[in-house]
């Protein structure tokens, strides 16, 4: 494989382009070209890297990751798949596809894709909430992972992302300062109900860390209870997450908000797994 030097424009440096046609050529090339080559996904967030501005942009969109399988066990996402695809999709379960919903504008959803939304790893990410909730898997070049532990930092290039299938219910929602803004607070659970009583439930929240979190202090006190009432609930809440002041907004006003959307997820996941059991 050749490879292309960074060209500099003044003080801008334009990145080299390459296009692998397999996975090893595209990791050979990440191992080759250093720190400042990035895996090119969908591109809406590759200008925002803390680190800088990449040098080399290694696309993936050669490798045949854009595809959804289904089988009796789940779906197997591919990292190439788009969130707008997503959403499309006939056989997607509706929480992902709400979920995908929650990013952005349609001009964004066109471009973000799955794998890049993984990689990227973002506070504020609108689909990584309920894919922990739906207990997802990624596939890595060498390995699959827990979703939690990709986000605690298992590093690897994403290849796609496993879904179960699942009777747990589901209940999830977000906070946007504007409809074409990146979500504030991001949330989703999912549980089963037994004799009116929740069990393992998991509430996974985005916008209260340095990355999505599952709030499993929350879990273990709800686990194997009745719902509590509302105000216990984003007491609870409130309690277990720790946001920080910026520009979109103050810690108070984030922890207030988690609180109550985490609360009306978790009696909506209530809610439809009872009816689930219920055979409605």
């Amino acid at each position: 494989m050749a490879l292309l030097e960074p060209l500099r424009k003044g003080a801008a440096v334009i990145p080299s382009y390459h296009r692998p046609t397999t996975i090893a050529q595209a990791l050979q090339l990440k191992a080759e070209l250093g720190p400042g080559a990035v895996f090119l996904a969908g591109g809406t967030e590759v200008n925002n890297r803390l680190a800088g501005r990449p040098t080399v942009l290694i696309d993936l969109a050669g490798l045949g990751l854009d595809t959804c399988e289904f089988s009796q066990s789940g779906v197997r996402i591919g990292a190439g798949v788009t969130f707008q695809r997503l959403m499309e999709h006939p056989e997607i379960p509706w929480y992902l596809k709400a979920a995908a919903q929650q990013m952005a504008n349609r001009n964004i959803r066109n471009r973000a894709t799955v794998g890049g939304h993984l990689g990227n790893n973002r506070s504020c990410a609108d689909l990584i909430p309920t894919l922990l909730a739906a207990q997802a898997q990624v596939l890595l070049v060498d390995r699959e992972v827990p979703l939690e532990g990709l986000l605690a930092g298992d590093v690897g290039l994403v290849l796609s992302v496993f879904v179960p299938i699942t009777t747990r219910g589901f209940g999830l929602g977000n906070m946007t300062r504007t409809a074409s803004d990146i979500s504030l607070i991001a949330t989703s659970t999912s549980l089963s109900v037994e004799n009116g009583c929740v069990v393992n439930p998991i509430l996974a929240m985005g916008g209260v860390a340095a990355h999505v979190v599952r709030l499993h202090d929350v879990e273990k006190q709800l686990d194997g209870q009745p719902l509590p009432a509302a105000e216990r609930l984003e007491e609870l809440i409130a309690q277990a997450v720790n946001p920080i002041d910026d520009l979109r907004g103050s810690a108070v006003y984030k922890r207030h908000i988690a609180a109550v959307l985490g609360a009306r997820a978790l009696r909506a996941a209530v809610d439809r797994a009872g009816a689930a059991a219920g055979g409605n």
